[in-house]
């Protein structure tokens, strides 16, 4: 077919001469993997954690369809390519898995002891642990399947081709969003956060440059523009869209660790090619010179404007780090649990630390967050997962022509995210995740066995995505249906996100009838015995416990609520409505504490008008007056100081 001789033509250029033409299935097969990918991408990162956990499912059924319809990918698993990669992976798992246990050094956290007396677990969230560890499942699956299309040098090479074409697409549409639409600020795309999006273009122009100084060595040094090949020209204009991409951003941690990891590539690609890398050196310096003179023009003033503020964020990010520094050193062997950042979160904020807590969502700092969250022994399993990874792709990296190049790429992308991960979070992004996990399982490809029966682990790929496959329906079908108004919490599986949003759909219809009430009070506590460090979850189960008019119940979950997350801003006019709502029915303790947080916020930005908002609304007379003279006592307060 004419795709693939162009393909086959193209990947010749930029390896051996001895490039096959890709079949159909093949085509097809990377064609599907980066529509997954790309889907992903497009569905904002797939942060939302029904859509991540939807994709977790989609990353398993992936391999399966894969060897159900590809003989060649049958063929390559019944080769035996090594599982190098498997015992680093499974002690990541057990390491990671072993917080939904009480069994460490300090025991079951201690907000177990509100549900669970004699048992708990390490993590404060079993529920997003759990999440994690299927997602952990899903991107492994995805590894397993880039590494069958890896296995074959020309689909390796066409992977990577079509998949930095298909970016440079996304990024040259996002641009004209940008600059069309929009105009102002800092370019996020759909990925919401514009440090994430600034790694991937980072990334993007790392390969970019791969492929233009592969052109130049292939021409012995001699840049002629008139006989400029396609393939060639394709990759300078990828290279400056993804430079004036990285520039929209505005990310100074990602354009310094772009600039590193280039200057990385382009000195090594000096060193594997001998006396012509001096002209690669020139040229790929040139191109980027270039590509930074045309994005100059805009967005060079959205980096000095965030230049002078650099000092200020610094300073929040080390208010940042050294909350939950200390959160790390009061449960460091096993963490909190993957995923609980939120939880803990909330758990470590203060009225000194409120301001600069209330509304972040990562510790900015990736190595922090796996300590905080897996422990010193997670991180450890995921450093020795990583080594040995780079180990199987750095094996690459001396090869001649394309093969080479895409390892040393990877290689230098790998610390350009490790360089930005010191002050953002883009590799926790559920999107990225799956992009690098395509991008690394193609390329750590081993040898094969000559051994029959030496490596049956690769040869239980379909068991192990078929294992996760269903694990991940099972989580994620309750969220899809809670996220679009149906209700699964019947499924034991059920995750504690689906319980929450099928007991605020209950608590917003109204319904009184008991039948109703008992459901709503059993999800309710499903919730909190899975999730009993989330200030949220015993929130809701408050509010159900006083439509049952289990008073002495409810002022119990309210505590706790306050007790795990003393400052919630997010939640704070649902809980404070509720309080003062039913104030006459609440214990002094808890009215301690919501009297706590009204001060608290009060003295936030604009917090006398949504105080007085509030106190406006609240129906119950004595929850009415009781807020309106703590507004005023608070008034007095402030004028008294001024």
């Amino acid at each position: 077919m004419r795709t693939s001789k162009r393909l086959g033509a193209g990947s010749s250029s930029f390896g051996s001469s001895g490039s096959r033409r890709l079949k159909l299935s093949e085509g097809v097969a990377i064609g599907a993997l980066l529509t997954l990918i790309f889907a992903e991408i497009i569905a904002f990162g797939a942060s939302e954690l029904a859509v991540s956990s939807a994709f977790a499912a989609l990353h398993a059924l992936f391999p399966i369809v894969l060897l159900a319809t590809c003989g060649w990918a049958r063929n390559t698993v019944r080769q035996g390519v090594s599982p190098t990669l498997w015992l680093p992976f499974a002690i990541l798992m057990l390491v990671t898995a072993w917080a939904l246990t009480p069994f460490g050094p300090g025991g079951p956290h201690p907000v177990w002891l509100y549900v669970e007396p004699n048992g708990g677990a390490i993590t404060v969230d079993r529920s997003s642990l759990i999440l994690n560890l299927v997602r952990l499942g899903g991107l492994a699956c995805l590894f397993l399947a880039a590494q069958i299309i890896g296995s074959s040098e020309t689909r390796r090479r066409a992977l990577f081709w079509f998949m930095l074409v298909a970016l440079g697409a996304y990024a040259a549409m996002a641009i004209l969003q940008h600059v069309g639409v929009r105009a102002t600020g800092r370019m996020t795309a759909t990925l919401l956060s514009p440090n994430t999006l600034a790694t991937l273009m980072g990334v993007c122009a790392v390969f970019a440059a791969m492929f233009v100084t592969q052109f130049i060595q292939r021409a012995g040094g001699r840049l002629s523009l008139d006989k400029l090949p396609l393939d060639a020209g394709i990759s300078l204009a990828l290279l400056a869209v993804f430079a004036v991409a990285l520039a929209f951003t505005g990310s100074r941690g990602g354009i310094f660790a772009t600039v590193v990891s280039l200057a990385i590539f382009l000195i090594w690609q000096v060193l594997a090619q001998g006396k012509r890398g001096r002209v690669v050196v020139m040229i790929g310096g040139a191109a980027v010179l270039l590509a930074a003179v045309g994005l100059a023009m805009r967005s060079a003033d959205i980096t000095a404007a965030r230049l002078e503020n650099l000092d200020g964020d610094v300073a929040t990010r080390q208010a940042i780090f050294a909350a939950h520094w200390q959160a790390f050193k009061a449960s460091p062997w096993f963490g909190y649990g993957l995923g609980s950042f939120p939880a803990v979160n909330q758990i470590v904020m203060t009225s000194e630390n409120l301001g600069v807590l209330f509304d972040v969502r990562a510790t900015h700092n990736l190595y922090l967050q796996w300590l905080e969250e897996a422990g010193l022994l997670g991180a450890l399993s995921m450093l020795g997962l990583l080594g040995v990874l780079m180990w199987q792709v750095g094996a690459a990296a001396n090869k001649p022509g394309t093969s080479g190049a895409l390892a040393r790429a990877a290689i230098a992308s790998t610390v350009l995210v490790l360089l930005h991960g010191m002050s953002d979070f883009a590799v926790q992004a559920p999107a990225l995740q799956a992009l690098f996990a395509v991008g690394l399982g193609a390329l750590a490809v081993s040898s094969p066995s000559r051994r029959a029966g030496r490596l049956p682990a690769f040869r239980a790929t379909p068991t192990f995505a078929g294992v996760v496959l269903v694990s991940g329906l099972l989580v994620s079908a309750p969220l899809v249906a809670a996220r679009f108004g149906g209700d699964l919490s019947i499924l034991p599986t059920a995750p504690a996100e689906a319980l929450a949003s099928n007991v605020e759909t209950g608590l917003a219809s109204g319904a009184t009838d008991q039948a109703t009430l008992d459901r709503l009070d059993a999800l309710s506590r499903r919730e909190v015995a899975m999730s009993p460090g989330v200030g949220v979850a015993w929130l809701r189960k408050a509010a159900v416990d006083f439509k049952r008019g289990d008073f002495a119940r409810a002022n119990e979950a309210l505590d706790r609520s306050y007790t795990v997350a003393p400052l919630h801003t997010s939640a704070f006019m649902a809980r404070t409505r509720l309080a003062y709502e039913h104030w006459a029915r609440l214990t002094p303790a808890v009215r301690k504490q919501v009297i706590y947080q009204v001060r608290v916020e009060y003295k936030r930005s604009g917090g006398d008008r949504r105080l007085t908002a509030l106190a406006n609304s609240i129906q119950d007379p004595s929850g009415r007056i009781g807020l309106a003279l703590l507004i005023v006592a608070e008034r007095m307060t402030k004028t008294a100081a001024q």
